[in-house]
């Protein structure tokens, strides 16, 4: 990337100046990428100055740059020290700096729009998930991630939640909720961690554990962040509505969940590989069917009150686990990976604007060593817990525990519960959750790929 640009990032940011030093150390690894990156900042300015357009044809042209960018990254970045994500929030603060007349975003007026994109970028992750676990009802395959699930998860929680009113002064509400969004793995983000396509065998304890905590503490924090909803509509009264949280929120809904997981799994498959003579398997179109598998479980289970997450997810184990699968896996697999980049583009993209435009408020020091904390202490240290006596050697552990990447799964949750109550310093935690994701993007993105070489010697 070209050091004028660099400085028109990083010598300014309304007055303030930014030591450019330590981004030239980390983008000098990526400075093919970084050009490209610098090619469409020069186009967005052109494009300012043909603003005759209709705002609508200029929208159409940022979706087309976000899908170049979506396609071309991955390919570029592959086997190297750098995570798709890292690029789109510097792409974000390049777009945020191309046009500041468009950097008046108000996360709040629009917490019901990021609500349904993070949504649909975890349905179609989740569903990634399940297809790339070769056994999903083998208790090798959750001899990990359930220790993950019922130990650290509650812990991360616990610790979040206790740290969040302590040392931010956040309301009990916003504290729990804050617990709450932070507690799951994102299924999005550590997909370099994650075991890979389906008809590749994968022995990696490492890759197996994150996929598969991932894929289900996605679905399990909503009982708690709606215990955090329930506090800040109710109040601290829990006589009147802990019974009614634990038996709806807590069992119910998941059971609903993975019951019609379950079912529409198994339907879909008869339905492709029983009732469909063999000659016609060719012809099935992967796009639909992998579109099926995604929204068909979750949807269901939404409108019967269950976990549309936990659906989403059994529904392709279920379909995995099927003995014919071969035939369909990595293309479905494939479909879905590509959709949920484009999605993950944009998400990113628009937390880069939001980074840019929040700098001053996100770098407040008290919301940066809280970040640091949960990344740093909390969760690694809550997974260490879990795993201490197995049989997984020092490196395992490290990775299983240090690797809770933090990201659309957090998203979704701040703003769905943002739409659904009133929540105490709502801007307080949208500020401090904004910056444990982008530290997670760039910690664990950056590290990732060293990660990633040294398992094969530890499978």
């Amino acid at each position: 990337m070209p050091v004028n640009a660099l400085k028109i990032i990083t010598i300014s940011h309304k007055g303030h100046f930014c030591p450019p030093k330590q981004l030239l150390n980390i983008l000098k690894i990526a400075r093919w990428p970084m050009s490209m990156l610098n090619l469409v900042f020069f186009c967005i300015i052109a494009m300012k100055e043909l603003l005759s357009l209709e705002a609508y044809n200029y929208y159409l042209v940022a979706a087309g740059i976000i899908s170049m960018l979506a396609a071309i990254i991955p390919n570029v970045l592959h086997k190297k020290h750098l995570t798709p994500p890292v690029l789109y929030l510097f792409a974000g603060i390049i777009i945020a700096l191309a046009g500041s007349q468009y950097n008046d975003f108000d996360v709040m007026q629009h917490s019901n729009i990021i609500w349904r994109v993070s949504e649909f970028v975890v349905i179609v992750a989740l569903t990634n998930a399940g297809l790339k676990i070769e056994k999903p009802f083998s208790w090798q395959t959750w001899k990990y991630s359930f220790r993950l699930l019922l130990i650290t998860m509650p812990l991360t929680i616990v610790g979040t939640a206790y740290l969040g009113w302590w040392f931010l002064g956040l309301a009990p509400a916003t504290a729990v909720l804050f617990g709450a969004l932070i507690s799951p793995t994102d299924p999005v983000l550590a997909s370099d961690l994650q075991t890979s396509q389906p008809s590749k065998k994968d022995l990696s304890k490492i890759r197996l554990g994150l996929t598969s905590e991932a894929g289900l503490n996605d679905g399990l924090a909503f009982p708690f962040t709606y215990f955090a909803i329930f506090l800040a509509a109710k109040g601290l009264d829990y006589g009147q509505w802990i019974g009614s949280w634990f038996y709806i929120e807590v069992l119910y809904k998941i059971a609903v969940g993975g019951i019609i997981g379950f079912f529409t799994g198994w339907v879909l498959y008869k339905l492709i590989f029983k009732i469909t003579s063999e000659n016609h398997h060719s012809k099935i179109s992967r796009g639909i069917l992998s579109l099926a598998l995604t929204l068909l479980p979750y949807a269901l289970a939404q409108l019967i009150g269950g976990y549309g997450f936990i659906a989403a997810f059994f529904a392709a184990c279920t379909f995995s686990n099927s003995e014919e699968k071969a035939k369909h896996m990595d293309s479905l697999h494939d479909f879905t990976e590509e959709i949920e980049r484009i999605f993950v583009a944009f998400l990113f993209i628009m937390i880069g604007v939001y980074v840019y435009d929040t700098f001053e408020d996100l770098m407040n020091l008290e919301t940066i060593v809280t970040a640091l904390i949960v990344l740093f202490v909390i969760r690694p240290l809550s997974g260490w817990i879990a795993l201490y006596r197995t049989d997984l050697s020092t490196f395992q552990k490290f990775v299983l525990s240090f690797y809770g990447i933090r990201g659309v799964g957090s998203i979704f949750y701040l703003m769905y519960a943002i739409e659904k109550a009133d929540f105490p310093n709502s801007y307080e935690l949208i500020h401090v959750t904004a910056v444990v994701i982008v530290l997670s993007v760039l910690i664990h993105g950056l590290s990732a790929a060293t990660i990633q070489k040294k398992l094969p010697e530890f499978n």
